[in-house]
């Protein structure tokens, strides 16, 4: 498949792995993990206080013999969780046709090591239909600038997010986890 494709900064399967995710983005380091084409989008977050801790762009070559899913999804994880995956989901997903978007509360154990995380997540995927081009994810990031400059800084982190999210009776053990998953993550 010929394209302009986005510059990754990461291996493919970065956030896959806890290790992998970056714990701090006041070091410098860390930062150079971010793929450059949502860098400042990500910093941007953080400054507002919607902490992120792993993310793609995207647009990067995979198959193009696959007849579905032949772009690479991109991504931003909140932890704790937040709502602001769902408040771009809502401003972006009859605003730009280019891309199928998913907004995500996710419960997870992965490995089964007792590393379990609670994280709100936004995903896109260049739709199937259209060539890779940098114009279209530029178009993207820049609506995503644009609702986030309207929205206020993050509220702080409140265990009543995660009895909406999960039930009064899980939101105690999500609280732990989060606990937990923040403390590993501060490492």
């Amino acid at each position: 498949m010929k394209g302009e494709f986005l510059p990754r900064a990461h291996s493919e399967k970065w956030g896959d792995f806890d290790d992998s995710n970056w714990k701090n983005l006041e070091l410098d380091h860390n930062v150079r993990r971010i793929d450059p084409a949502i860098r400042d989008l990500i910093l941007f977050l953080n400054e507002k206080g919607y902490t992120t801790f792993s993310s793609c762009s995207g647009g990067h070559p995979t198959n193009p013999r696959k007849r579905i899913d032949r772009h690479e999804r991109g991504y931003i994880s909140f932890s704790p969780p937040s709502r602001v995956a769902f408040a771009l989901y809502t401003a972006l997903h009859k605003r730009n046709r280019n891309f199928g978007l998913e907004a995500d509360a996710i419960v997870e154990d992965w490995n089964g090591d007792g590393r379990e995380a609670v994280y709100t997540q936004l995903n896109w995927r260049l739709k199937d239909d259209r060539d890779p081009r940098r114009k279209y994810y530029s178009r993207l990031f820049s609506q995503m600038q644009k609702v986030l400059a309207s929205l206020p800084k993050a509220p702080p982190y409140h265990a009543s997010f995660l009895a909406g999210l999960l039930g009064r009776k899980a939101s105690t053990r999500g609280s732990e986890i989060v606990t937990r998953q923040m403390a590993r993550f501060r490492q």
